[in-house]
């Protein structure tokens, strides 16, 4: 088995592979391989690769039906890919993989006498209210050249499990459909899937929030090949008490989420206008301070991060910090009169770098007090909506 790209073509029909090559391959391996320990938070690989997705403050997690086979059309996987290989974090609740692989049927001799190319494309979903992500596998676009039996032909699941500073976890367990396809017709003839889903107890999770993260690694193998594995990614589960869903859910977290607004939101588009001049010029916003250098915008490369305020002690002085120092700036640039207007302030008043930071890297404007309750209701939403944790990251950018 192997994966097919410019670099790594399969031999040629009728070229012999060496006899100590047919051995290794067909003494092959049992279980499909699970990815090395995980010793980081899947945003710092995000943050590394600068994977983002936006998710406007509407947007709610997908439904989910454990007893789903088939949770989208793989055809939509390759739409989000461009129709070309290679893997993408689409939101926290969906994940794509494709690959294009292949291998070749040896005789005794080691003579090649065939050949099966395919497509391998896997689905991830996170479905609401569930602690687990399902992993959908098709092999299709099958061509066949030569000499080729009908052998062996599987897809199988590993996951990993985490140790780190703030905690760590056992591996996620796997489990799988009890039919999946295990031979090269039954992925042919009748399109077929194969479905895997990860997933962790609470009671095995760590810390407030019962933290599981995982990593996953999708793997294929044929008869006589050892797995290889086409596939890897990361899912984090909790559990938070403050978050929507009385069980917990899964997310892709391997990505940074950009939370949005818009300026011409009839409901909170005074708002976004604010936050737009508070990201692109700092200098001509309140208070007025030299050098004012904002974050939260992905130009930055400066995230915000979640403040949520009944954690513990720190948070709670935290927010009262930025909720006090809002104030002090809020007070001098106080209209006359302001009869429904508030003083609108970002960063955020729930993130860590609000007007409490005390390095003068924000921005307040006295705006209609409605458009403002409107935008700090939708935040909530989206924190809970988004599967947004105490201390998580973003950026925010305006439409």
């Amino acid at each position: 088995m192997q994966i097919i790209d410019a670099e790594h073509p399969l031999p040629e029909i009728g070229s012999t592979i060496p006899t100590a090559e047919v051995h290794r391959r067909s003494r092959g391996n049992t279980n499909p391989p699970a990815p090395a320990q995980l010793t980081e938070h899947g945003e710092q690989v995000g943050l590394r690769t600068g994977a983002t997705y936006e998710s406007s403050p509407e947007d709610v997690p997908p439904p989910g039906e454990k007893t789903r086979k088939v949770w989208d059309d793989i055809s939509d996987c390759w739409q989000e890919l461009g129709g070309q290989p290679g893997e993408k974090v689409i939101n926290h609740f969906r994940f794509c993989s494709m690959r294009k692989m292949g291998y070749n049927t040896i005789d005794q001799n080691g003579k090649v006498v065939g050949r099966v190319n395919f497509t391998q494309t896997t689905f991830g979903v996170a479905p609401t209210d569930d602690r687990a992500a399902y992993f959908t596998t098709s092999l299709d676009n099958f061509a066949l050249t030569g000499a080729v039996t009908d052998g062996f032909l599987a897809v199988g699941v590993g996951a990993s499990g985490y140790t780190g500073s703030d905690g760590s976890n056992k591996p996620c367990e796997v489990d799988d459909n009890a039919i999946n396809p295990t031979k090269l017709s039954e992925w042919k003839d009748t399109s077929r899937t194969a479905l895997h889903w990860v997933t962790q107890n609470k009671a095995d999770g760590y810390g407030r929030d019962h933290l599981s993260r995982c990593g996953v690694a999708t793997s294929v193998k044929n008869s006589t090949g050892n797995w290889v594995t086409v596939m890897q990614t990361g899912i984090r589960i909790d559990s938070a008490s403050y978050l929507s869903g009385p069980v917990g859910q899964a997310v892709f977290d391997r990505v940074v989420p950009v939370m949005t607004y818009s300026r011409t939101n009839p409901n909170n588009g005074d708002v976004g206008k604010h936050i737009y001049t508070a990201q692109t010029n700092p200098g001509a916003t309140d208070p007025k301070v030299p050098g004012k250098a904002i974050p939260g915008s992905i130009a930055s490369k400066k995230t915000l991060s979640r403040l949520y305020e009944e954690w513990d002690a720190a948070a709670k002085a935290q927010r009262a910090k930025n909720e006090s120092a809002k104030n002090t700036a809020c007070a001098p640039i106080r209209p006359t009169p302001s009869t429904g207007l508030d003083c609108d302030e970002y960063p955020f008043g729930s993130t860590w770098e609000g007007a409490g930071r005390g390095d003068k890297n924000f921005s307040v404007k006295y705006l209609n007090a409605s458009q403002n309750r409107s935008a700090g209701a939708l935040l909530g939403n989206w924190y809970s909506n988004d599967r947004i944790l105490h201390r998580d990251r973003f950026y925010v950018t305006i439409l």
